[in-house]
């Protein structure tokens, strides 16, 4: 499962309650997750004009999630709620497999293991379970590509000089950009910068903050409060495959009958290695030694 589907997944819950209170990060996350594209063989340079070269990754993107079905295995590090938790992450052709390794430091107890694997059986048992976390996902990555093809027009990026072999681009806001719906309207109060690899074609790095407040059905659906920020960063893992690496979210505001919302999430990802094509759930429970029925 690509980056942006695992983030857009974990996401889920303020969706549910239909309103976009996280939609900062998501759209944020998405104009990362999204930006992935085939190596590029040839040297390639900066386009003259930014916007340019946005859009020659964004066509690139879309290629690219036509045609990548890799599947990976990882170690994910995630820390929110005053807890850091590290799992163990296998990717199978019918959805995603995590068993969970250790809890702020420690591994995890006998009860935890014993827990920990009486989930994992069931869901090997009743493999529909995994395929219904896969259909949501693909709903979600219609999401991701409808804001994709918005990226060129959404921002007005310029040039900001390089880092190493990265070339830098700030973003902001394009007054002209008329928002769809209540993810595209957050694009009208983010900018920030990205760090994009000229000859890849990849995003290495992005972090952007809300500069204005946003207000969803005139604030009655809910806020974000000016100055959320996200930071991700993203490499190559292998093979000219790009994920996700590192990710910071802070977001404040209120949801939908005045819950408060209020995020403060660093996930690091690390260990990558490749599954071969086509693994299956079953396949996955044995890579995390667990077998269903025991």
């Amino acid at each position: 499962m690509r980056m942006g589907h695992r983030l857009i997944h974990r996401w889920r819950p303020w969706f549910s309650e239909a309103v976009m209170a996280a939609a900062v990060a998501l759209a944020g996350l998405l104009l990362l997750a999204a930006l992935r594209t085939e190596a590029q063989n040839s040297a390639a340079h900066p386009a003259s004009d930014p916007h340019d070269l946005v859009s020659q990754v964004v066509q690139n993107e879309l290629n690219w999630q036509n045609s990548d079905q890799s599947l990976w295995a990882y170690s994910e590090t995630l820390k929110q709620h005053g807890k850091t938790e590290v799992l163990q992450v296998v990717e199978t052709k019918d959805g995603e497999i995590d068993h969970l390794v250790s809890i702020n430091g420690r591994p995890i107890t006998g009860k935890e293991q014993e827990r920990e694997n009486r989930r994992i059986q069931k869901l090997l048992a009743h493999p529909e379970e995994i395929r219904k976390q896969r259909a949501n996902q693909a709903s979600d990555a219609n999401e991701e590509r409808k804001l994709l093809k918005m990226l060129p027009d959404a921002f007005i990026y310029k040039y900001d000089g390089t880092q190493g072999n990265l070339t830098k681009l700030r973003f902001q806001p394009n007054p002209r950009f008329r928002a769809t719906d209540r993810e595209s309207q957050v694009f009208h109060h983010m900018e920030g910068e990205m760090y994009i690899d000229p000859r890849e074609k990849h995003i290495a790095e992005i972090n952007g903050r809300l500069i204005s407040p946003v207000k969803f059905g005139e604030g009655l659906l809910g806020h974000l409060e000016k100055g959320g920020t996200f930071l991700v960063k993203q490499r190559d893992v292998g093979g000219g495959h790009w994920e996700m690496t590192y990710l910071e979210v802070q977001i404040n505001g209120k949801a939908l009958f005045f819950k408060t919302i209020a995020v403060r999430q660093t996930e690091s990802d690390s260990g990558f290695h490749r599954l071969p094509d086509g693994t299956t759930a079953s396949r996955a429970g044995q890579f995390l030694n667990i077998q269903a029925g025991q």
